[in-house]
């Protein structure tokens, strides 16, 4: 079998705040906290575990687009309604279209594909396209 990945953990500054902007702008399930008591919570996308740890020690300053230290990517069904619940939450468009970068528009919902952070600085990609990341 080759290797996949199946979880990916994340590091938050405030993990309720995180897990509502994962489960309720993304759509991923929250499955519960970790049961280890640490404060870590476990969501999944129906494939992927994810699961938000809290950071030891001094986390620094959110990052933006382009300086992060981790970003991924998550396929969707449709782009655009997606991008209207993330800008109904109050979270961050980073630019427009994931390959070209563009600035970010507020009147202008993107054509395909966009970068959002989570309440950390993350950056997470978002597209509506099978093709837009090689597999």
């Amino acid at each position: 079998m080759a290797p996949r990945i199946l979880h990916l953990a994340i590091r938050s500054r405030d993990i309720p705040r995180a897990t509502r902007f994962y489960a309720e702008g993304l759509g991923f399930r929250v499955i519960g906290p970790r049961p280890s008591g640490s404060g870590s919570m476990d969501l999944t996308d129906g494939t992927l575990n994810l699961t938000i740890v809290p950071f030891v020690g001094d986390p620094g300053a959110p990052r933006e687009e382009g300086l992060e230290s981790i970003h991924f990517g998550v396929l969707v069904d449709d782009a655009a309604a997606l991008y209207r619940r993330l800008r109904a939450i109050g979270a961050t468009i980073a630019r427009h279209d994931v390959k070209a970068r563009k600035e970010p528009d507020p009147d202008e919902v993107p054509a395909g594909s966009y970068k959002v952070l989570d309440p950390d600085g993350n950056v997470i990609d978002v597209s509506s396209d099978p093709q837009e990341w090689r597999h």
